[in-house]
Formats: structure tokens, sequence, C-alpha cells
């Protein structure tokens, strides 16, 4: 699992258990062996299959589409 969330307008929280800590590393993986020069993470809500829809904290809001771009 792997959630990221806004607590509030300033605050990013991520949110991982140890098979979202291995589908994590393994995206930013891409990055580092430049075998991409940008990743997705989509809930599945949205077609994905990395992120969790509904938010851990219940206060916060889940977001459901992150896009890491290698910059060099």
């Amino acid at each position: 699992m792997i959630s990221f969330e806004m607590s509030d307008a300033e605050q990013l929280e991520i949110y991982l258990d140890q098979l979202g800590i291995a589908e994590f590393y393994s995206q930013i993986k891409l990055l580092d062996d430049k075998k991409t020069d940008h990743i997705h993470l989509i809930a599945e809500s949205w077609g994905g299959s990395h992120l969790a829809d509904e938010p851990v904290n219940t206060s916060a809001k889940a977001i459901r589409h992150v896009k890491m771009i290698l910059r060099e």
C-alpha cells in the first residue's frame, strides 16, 4: 500500500506498508537506472494500481495521481 495524502494545504503525508516500500523502490529504481525520465503512481479508481484510493488519515485528502520526473 502506498498512500500520498494532503493533511492540510502545505503538508504531504506518505504512508507505506512493506509491500508499498518495495513497489515505491522499484519505481524509483526505474528513474535511477535511467530506464525512463518519469513515472506515474495512480490509484485503482483512476486506472492505476499503485496508490490507495482511500486515505489512511481520515481527515486528509488522498492524492490519486503522482508524477515523478527525473531532472538532471
